[in-house]
């Protein structure tokens, strides 16, 4: 696998583990890493560690039957660069939903602006920054103060 695979394949990952509602393997994949998120321009707490990583997604993301968020995150125009062992990611991420009883549509839309480490011949997540740009009925999806959000 190239170098732009592997990344490409670890930023995918995590949106595979979150469609899943696999909030522990999200931890694990971002266990050595920097969570920020950033809501209308306003950076939340910064997370680290695997638990904590954990802990928010458990506490701030819906689920439904069988744990699942219902969603399908979608990835697009992502630009990786690397240098040496080290790269950088940014791409779109658009989220789609369909909880039970209603009807399947967009709800949230945004940036990943990932860094990446090589240790032992193996990337890993350094720093995950998670823009939402667009939010659209997203109380079926995620727990938030809507009025921080609509500011």
């Amino acid at each position: 696998m190239s170098e732009y695979e592997a990344i490409r394949h670890l930023t995918a990952e995590y949106t595979f583990r979150l469609d899943g509602g696999d909030f522990a393997g999200v931890g694990e994949l971002l266990s050595d890493a920097v969570l920020r998120p950033v809501m209308a321009g306003v950076r939340g707490d910064e997370l680290r560690g695997r638990a904590q990583i954990e802990a928010f997604y458990v506490d701030q993301v819906i689920t439904y039957k069988r744990g699942s968020p219902m969603t399908r995150h979608l990835l697009t125009n992502q630009v990786i660069t690397l240098n040496g062992d080290e790269a950088t990611s940014r791409c779109y991420f658009t989220v789609l939903q369909r909880p039970p009883g209603l009807p399947y549509r967009i709800v949230v839309g945004g940036q990943y602006f990932d860094r990446f480490v090589r240790r032992a011949g193996r990337w890993r997540f350094a720093e995950k920054t998670i823009q939402v740009d667009h939010l659209n009925e997203i109380e079926f999806h995620f727990r938030i103060d809507e009025r921080r959000a609509r500011t």
